[in-house]
């Protein structure tokens, strides 16, 4: 009994664990279709990329989609992402914060519901279809850091009802 339990608990894990997988890998920009570059420099006009990556493979979803992943400065700042489907359509977002642009209602939230936790950092995940923010926040206690998910009216967010767009962003 206690082999056939185990043996349920590794295909679990073994499940749970590919659920989401899917592979990145950076290319030129030779490589990512002109609507892409178009809708980049028109979404962020006074941007500068570091770098763009591909995205495919994504189990979760069952979605075959490339997406094509853009790493930015943005008004001298680093720290933003955005992510675009091959026709150039802009998916998601997000900018990175420090802990003193968080904003008050997610803060006060984060120190009633996680205070024994310190606060890292945040990104701001703005997502287009559905039109949904939110805001993703790392946490540390001790050695172990964890992320933590806010609406814009500082409501937490369980994992299992975030969009499939924030999870394909986790791998």
């Amino acid at each position: 009994m206690r082999k056939i339990i185990t043996l349920f608990l590794l295909f679990g894990l073994t499940t749970l664990n590919s659920v989401a997988q899917s592979t990145t890998q950076p290319i030129s920009e030779n490589e990512v279709p002109q609507q892409v570059l178009d809708n980049q420099l028109q979404f962020f006009p006074n941007s500068f990329v570091d770098g763009w990556e591909i995205q495919q493979g994504f189990e979760a979803t069952e979605d075959t989609t490339i997406r094509y992943i853009s790493k930015f400065h943005k008004s001298g700042r680093p720290g933003f992402t955005a992510s675009y489907l091959p026709n150039g359509l802009l998916i998601f977002q997000s900018a990175f914060m420090t802990t003193d642009n968080i904003p008050e209602t997610v803060r006060l939230k984060l120190q009633a519901n996680f205070n024994k936790f310190d606060i890292m950092s945040a990104n701001f995940i703005s997502l287009f279809n559905p039109k949904r923010e939110i805001y993703q926040v790392k946490i540390r206690d001790d050695a172990r850091a964890q992320y933590i998910y806010y609406d814009i009216d500082g409501n937490l967010i369980e994992e299992n009802a975030l969009p499939p767009e924030i999870i394909l962003l986790l791998n």
